[in-house]
């Protein structure tokens, strides 16, 4: 299976000036504008919270209106997944809130959470992936941008030649 296509702002690859150039161009015209960014209306508080930091915190120029769906998504998931740990972290308590040991914890009840906080957490990494949120996509989207032009021996070579 082939890698998805990356933006050129975020693309390492080797090419010429003429051809990155000609991909930021088509790249500005099919992103469109970015005047639209609002959380979805049903989105309860604390996802519309989650949905302005991210927004606030990412790079507004590499989004677009199309993303908005992917950022209510993200911001959704986020949020069932701070719920489920919370829900976990309840379930496992070894005691009740009078301080008196539970006979056992609800294992079930664990169970089923931690399938579901699974089925998020896939949710949430490939959103992450999508918007360029991880450490490691910062890093590379970091590199791509400061990669000077280096000019091998060869170059050099070939300069004086020309002359």
């Amino acid at each position: 299976m082939s890698r998805p296509a990356k933006a050129i702002d975020t693309n390492s690859m080797k090419m010429s000036k003429e051809e990155r150039k000609a991909r930021e161009e088509n790249e500005k015209k099919l992103r469109g504008s970015n005047d639209e960014l609002k959380p979805f209306k049903y989105l309860n508080k604390r996802q519309k919270a989650i949905f302005n930091d991210i927004l606030k915190n990412l790079n507004k120029d590499i989004l677009s209106n199309l993303d908005i769906y992917l950022l209510n998504q993200t911001a959704i998931t986020i949020e069932r997944l701070e719920s489920l740990e919370k829900e976990i972290n309840s379930a496992s308590k070894i005691t009740d809130e009078n301080g008196k040991k539970k006979d056992k914890l609800d294992v079930k009840l664990i169970a089923s959470l931690k399938s579901v906080r699974d089925m998020y957490s896939k949710d949430f990494f490939r959103c992450c992936n999508e918007l360029s949120l991880s450490p490691q996509a910062r890093a590379k989207i970091s590199i791509s941008a400061t990669t000077p032009e280096k000019k091998t021996l060869m170059d050099i070579l070939n300069e004086e030649d020309d002359d």
